[in-house]
């Protein structure tokens, strides 16, 4: 009985939680944007094999859809 006490007391935060996340601030774009910038870094020093670049591709979907 108690762990359905914690989650439906956790539910709401969980909620505001997430739909806080929707919208992307200046310094999230521009931390993405780092990101970017050093994955394309690492790749011209350490090429990634095809499997690797598929499953980055399918990542990048992945994230493109949840935006």
């Amino acid at each position: 009985m108690t762990v359905h006490k914690i989650i439906l007391a956790s539910l709401p935060a969980i909620v505001l939680g997430l739909g806080a996340c929707e919208d992307q601030g200046p310094a999230e774009s521009a931390g993405q944007e780092i990101d970017q910038a050093v994955e394309k870094a690492k790749e011209a020093v350490d090429p990634q094999g095809p499997a690797e670049r598929a499953g980055e591709n399918i990542d990048e979907a992945d994230e493109g859809a949840k935006e």
